[in-house]
Formats: C-alpha cells, sequence, structure tokens
C-alpha cells in the first residue's frame, strides 16, 4: 500500500450519519442539537465527500481514521501567504494499492494538484480562513488552501 496525504484549510470533517433525533453526537463528536447544527455538519460531510470523489477518480482508496483537525500557527506549512498565523487545518491519510496514479516519481501527487484545483466547496463551516474562492485552491501560491504530501510504502 502507498500511503498519501491532504492538507486543506476547507472543512472536511467526516460527521457520518445524521439521521437522528436532536440532539445527538456525530461520528467527529460535534453535538447536533438544532436545524443550523445539523445544516453545518452536512456542508462539512459534502465537503468530505468531495473530497473522496476527487481521489477516487484515479483509484480505490482505503482510509483508517477520519480527518484530523488541527489548530495552529501555519508559518512553515505548505499553505498560500494569504493565509497568515493561526488556522485550523484538517489532515487525511489515504492508501492506495497501486503507485504512479497520482504523480510520477518526480512528484507522486502532482495529479491531485490539477483533479483538485478549482472544484466547488462548501465554506463558513468551521474553516478560521476565509477563501477568495469556495473552491480548494491548489496551485495559486497566494492563495492555495489545500496541498498533498506522499509518504511513501506503509506497512498497513
Amino acid at each position: 500500500m502507498y500511503e498519501y496525504r491532504v492538507h486543506t484549510l476547507v472543512d472536511i470533517t467526516d460527521n457520518g450519519i445524521l439521521k437522528k433525533a436532536f440532539p445527538f453526537k456525530s461520528l467527529s463528536g460535534d453535538v447536533i442539537h438544532d436545524k443550523h447544527s445539523l445544516a453545518m455538519a452536512r456542508n462539512q460531510n459534502s465537503n468530505f465527500t468531495t473530497m473522496l470523489q476527487l481521489l477516487q477518480m484515479r483509484a480505490n482508496v482505503t482510509w483508517e481514521h477520519p480527518p484530523t483537525r488541527i489548530n495552529d500557527t501555519l508559518g512553515n506549512s505548505g499553505f498560500g501567504s494569504f493565509y497568515e498565523g493561526k488556522h485550523t487545518s484538517w489532515h487525511f491519510q489515504f492508501f492506495s494499492e497501486q503507485i504512479g496514479l497520482y504523480g510520477d516519481a518526480e512528484d507522486p501527487t502532482a495529479n491531485l494538484v490539477g483533479d483538485f484545483h478549482h472544484v466547488p466547496v462548501l465554506s463558513f463551516c468551521k474553516e478560521t480562513a476565509t477563501f477568495p474562492l469556495s473552491t480548494f485552491d491548489t496551485q495559486n501560491l497566494e492563495t492555495l488552501n489545500t496541498y498533498f504530501s506522499y509518504t511513501g510504502i506503509s506497512n498497513k
């Protein structure tokens, strides 16, 4: 298995099944208590589903954990210079059985950059960054809100 990661400022929280009576806890641990919190949880799920569909255009992927949410200073990250200071970011680890589908030996994630760029997302969930466009931005060095990393062969 080959291990990759998505790093994004877009809220890609996986909330699981949301068809329950109020109040209830989502898969991510958030309490859904009214129609507004339910709408936000659905938007987060939509962003998660969009990301998965983009990843699965080239390969079947597996994962062991939902996206991890981190609130930290973005100083040495791969995000654009437009986003300064402390922000929430999401990190999703996934696996593919084949190599070379998302890029080549020089840049193993090059195809993901093109696949994700300017695909619409639902903003104003729990992001702390505001995007000029409500899309995954993987190419503009100033407003880049999503980047990828290749970890290599996994023992999974």
